[in-house]
């Protein structure tokens, strides 16, 4: 698992159990307030007290001791039960993390085209971004915890979960023609500025792609890779 999808992943539990943090956060405020300003301590002591480094013996830090106990082990055990979701459910982690990509570049269709793509970007560490439907053809980037989205690029949740809005370029790598017209024509309507570059075997089509919101429209021709990094500038 890589150092940026476990920064990535932290994020995202500490998103999602931010009421808990706050809460937190709140209780031990309030157990300091009542030793500095009720029970009269001084900074340094109700500091410590409400952390539990210095022991006071009265009826408050009995009950304060035991409630502190009961929230701590619900946080732990929260933060327990989101990661081993996450470990067992890798999708939505993965999905999480190409939500909050930016100016980075979207790979449609783990296709020949497109795995190649997403070798050469994760060996350059260039931020990227792959939708692909088959969740078997990319197990092994879920794995390894990639930012892939498994669904239907034709699908508005999928280009939207892909922050489209702030994409950098799209490249659709899909060897379907229905695939890279609703998606040239989505891609193009959610994001005015990105490039979109549209891999198309039918040649009789460019045109309409272009109409579309292509901005290049590229053959089946083995230079498709090399043609594709050289207008992409990074």
């Amino acid at each position: 698992m890589n150092k940026r999808y476990l920064i990535k992943k932290t994020k995202i539990i500490l998103r999602d159990n931010r009421t808990l943090l706050f809460f937190f956060f709140f209780w031990f405020l309030c157990g300091f307030l009542v030793y500095f300003c009720v029970l009269k301590l001084d900074f340094s002591q109700a500091l410590r007290a409400s952390f539990f480094f210095k022991r006071i013996e009265n009826d408050f830090s009995s009950a304060y001791g035991m409630w502190s106990q009961a929230i701590v082990f619900g946080i732990i055990f929260s933060f327990l039960m989101q990661n081993i979701f996450a470990k067992y459910n890798p999708e939505r982690g993965c999905r999480m993390m190409a939500k909050d990509l930016q100016d980075h570049i979207i790979v449609i269709g783990f296709s020949h085209f497109g795995e190649r793509l997403v070798n050469y970007y994760k060996e350059k560490q260039i931020p990227y971004c792959l939708i692909e439907k088959d969740k078997d053809k990319i197990d092994e980037l879920l794995c390894l915890g990639e930012p892939v989205i498994i669904d239907d690029a034709k699908e508005a949740d999928a280009l939207n979960d892909a922050n489209i809005s702030k994409a950098k370029a799209v490249i659709i790598a899909s060897n379907n023609l229905e695939t890279a017209l609703i998606v040239t024509k989505r891609a193009r309507d959610c994001n005015k500025d990105c490039l979109i570059i549209t891999r198309c075997f039918q040649d009789e089509f460019a045109e309409i792609l272009e109409s579309l919101g292509a901005n290049e429209v590229i053959s089946s021709s083995k230079n498709a890779f090399e043609d594709t990094l050289k207008k992409v500038k990074i």
